[in-house]
């Protein structure tokens, strides 16, 4: 979201936010931060895995997040903050603690999971949060395949957070090019679903190779989501 007026921030987050307590921190990796958040005001929202949370990070930008995991009952969610540069969403991430308050905007945004056996995950490290609920929330018999691209220092965390996953370390050449050579390598039948997040040229490139020949998906069983491109804030 881009930068707007402090008023403006202040009503959104006046009328539209519900208070949370900050109920753990954890430091997955040099670059993955997991947080949880819990309040009252968070149970019988409109939950679904997928959805978007906003969080007010500075007093004229906010910065949508997808919870890795939610409890309606509890009242909780958890998102896993990737520690990007120094941008507003990761530095006010960094300075979280326990006991801190902080307002939850949300939940909103579209279904992400579609139908059928098999479903294909495919991004960077912007999507481990997405991927895990995701993950979590299909049929015990599902078939899971895909990729995710992240920092090498990131690797062994998130391969510990989606296991069923293969984690590659970034390729010198850029964002999306060792997801590239790994969707080239590795599929050759067109699975049920796909879902695509993460650097915005990446995600384009990925969805148009699953929907041309040989693979031939439908653009509606392609659900891509792009979350960062560079020089571009509020994704």
């Amino acid at each position: 979201m881009p930068r707007l007026p402090a008023v403006l921030a202040d009503s959104m987050t006046r009328w539209m936010g519900h208070p949370a307590t900050v109920t753990g921190v954890t430091e997955l990796s040099p670059g993955l931060l997991r947080v949880g958040f819990e309040g009252e005001a968070l149970r019988g929202r409109p939950w679904k895995p997928g959805c978007e949370i906003e969080f007010r990070v500075s007093e004229r930008e906010l910065r949508h997040y997808t919870p890795a995991a939610y409890d309606d009952e509890k009242g909780r969610v958890e998102v896993v903050f990737q520690l990007h540069g120094n941008g507003p969403g990761a530095a006010w991430a960094r300075r979280l603690s326990e006991g801190d308050r902080v307002s939850v905007l949300g939940p909103g945004g579209r279904s992400w999971l579609r139908p059928g056996p098999s479903h294909l995950f495919a991004g960077d490290a912007t999507a481990v949060g997405l991927f895990e609920v995701l993950i979590s929330a299909l049929d015990a018999g599902a078939q899971v395949t895909g990729a995710v691209e992240a920092p090498p220092a990131d690797v062994d965390a998130i391969r510990e957070l989606l296991p069923r996953l293969t984690v590659l370390p970034a390729a010198d050449e850029g964002p999306g090019h060792a997801l590239h050579a790994w969707l080239e390598a590795n599929v050759r039948v067109a699975p049920g679903a796909a879902y695509l997040a993460g650097h915005a040229r990446s995600v384009q490139r990925l969805r148009a190779r699953l929907c041309s020949a040989p693979l031939g998906m439908r653009r509606g069983d392609v659900v891509a989501k792009a979350y960062w491109a560079p020089g571009k804030a509020g994704l």
